[in-house]
């Protein structure tokens, strides 16, 4: 009987919570809406502007990191070759293999490179 009691005034606080949360989040979407519906054309028009500056500079972020090999996945075979590659970017992920590894051999993963570099926008 307790444990009843209990688990329903937890349901009350927790829908209690939640309840405030939302009114909370509510408010804070109603404010937003209501700055967009006093914008005049001059803040729509910089608002606009603004969007596209970031679009280009996001498409211009893209074109670069596939300049640099981002989004391959390749062979470097020599160590010098590696630390080049690698230092030229901010973010790398490697695959290091042995041609004697089980799984590689059995895969036939030798086909497949060493290095392979995305960039994840953050």
């Amino acid at each position: 009987m307790e444990a009843d009691a209990s688990v329903d005034m937890f349901s009350k606080v927790l829908e209690h919570q939640l309840l405030q949360t939302t009114k909370l989040v509510e408010e804070h979407l109603d404010s937003e809406i209501q700055k967009l519906d006093q914008m005049d054309e001059d803040e729509l028009e910089r608002l606009k502007e603004k969007r596209l500056q970031a679009l280009r500079k996001a498409q211009q972020q893209k074109q670069e990191w596939l300049s640099k090999g981002h989004g391959e996945y390749r062979e470097i075979p020599s160590e010098r070759e590696f630390f080049q590659e690698v230092k030229e970017s901010e973010n790398v992920v490697c695959h290091f293999y042995r041609d004697s590894t089980f799984s590689v051999a059995y895969l036939g993963v030798r086909s497949f490179s060493s290095v392979m570099m995305f960039s994840f926008s953050s």
